[in-house]
């Protein structure tokens, strides 16, 4: 009986270690600040907006395959040549595939028919907008190197062939439905055309969505260019579309006044204006399906 009251006293005495440890812990645990960060999603629905990038990268391990194809008409001074598509005059499409190695870091490798322009790229997200932090917006850096072959000069060693070109993408998603982006861009060519233009060039791209109900929205952008080429008239890039989200695919269908593909090309050698006249009006369809791997 004496040993059986000793174990019930050394039982609770054990009971009360464990209940004034436990309530310690507690109480540092209830004293530790808790990271309750909200990081804002789907600023842009795709990793492109239109024509250019977004400031979206995909999560880890994803691999996104796309097609995108721009249809034409040619224009009255183009009218002696012959039409190859029975939807347009001209076709133009680029194959890509991306494959993202972090929540932050994606690659992409791409080939274009319209010149034969073999493209690759590297995207970093800096920053991401918080909904209760201090970040107040996202910014993604951006470097390509585009490879294309020049048609009559078969002289041009692959260095000649290359360009290169770096932007921030700077991006606000403002409310539920609205986000804007502003891309100051940054383009070097190893050769040019003719000594009148400058083998480099600076832009800026603004880029806003808007979405209209469900997995509907709508999106526009343009590209300013600073020192626009002197041998040829150019005209900033613009383009007008919806996206439209199926699950895993993205469809998006476009307005724009260019054939190209690539950064290098499409914001300092567009040679159209944005009208519906022949020549200058091109119709765009991009579909992107993403697998998480």
């Amino acid at each position: 009986m004496k040993n059986k009251s000793k174990l019930i006293v050394f039982s609770f005495f054990i009971a009360s270690i464990y209940n004034i440890g436990a309530q310690s812990l507690l109480d540092k645990l209830k004293a530790e600040p808790i990271d309750t960060t909200f990081y804002t999603e789907a600023t842009f629905k795709g990793t492109r907006v239109g024509v250019g990038h977004s400031v979206e990268t995909r999560k880890k391990n994803s691999l996104e395959i796309s097609v995108m194809n721009r249809f034409w008409n040619l224009s009255r001074e183009e009218e002696t040549e012959t039409s190859n598509s029975f939807i347009a005059d001209r076709m133009s499409s680029r194959f890509g595939i991306d494959y993202s190695f972090t929540d932050r870091l994606t690659y992409g490798v791409g080939f274009s028919t319209l010149n034969n322009v073999l493209d690759n790229y590297v995207k970093y997200r800096l920053i991401r907008q918080q909904d209760n932090g201090p970040n107040k917006f996202s910014l993604t850096a951006f470097q390509s190197a585009t490879h294309r072959s020049i048609p009559g000069n078969t002289n041009a060693n692959f260095n000649d062939r290359l360009s290169f070109t770096t932007q921030l993408l700077f991006a606000r998603k403002f409310t539920r439905n609205f986000s804007l982006q502003i891309s100051p861009t940054y383009i070097h060519r190893s050769t040019v055309s003719s000594d009148l233009d400058d083998n480099n060039q600076f832009a800026v791209g603004f880029a806003a969505r808007y979405k209209l109900k469900g997995h509907t929205s709508i999106f526009s952008e343009y590209f300013y260019v600073a020192n626009e080429l002197n041998s040829v008239e150019t005209f900033g890039v613009f383009s007008l579309g919806v996206n439209w989200e199926l699950s895993d695919l993205l469809l998006q269908f476009k307005m724009t006044n260019t054939g190209n593909f690539v950064e290098d090309a499409f914001i300092t050698q567009t040679r159209r204006n944005f009208n519906f006249e022949d020549g200058n009006f091109f119709f765009g369809f991009h579909a992107t399906y993403f697998i998480q791997l």
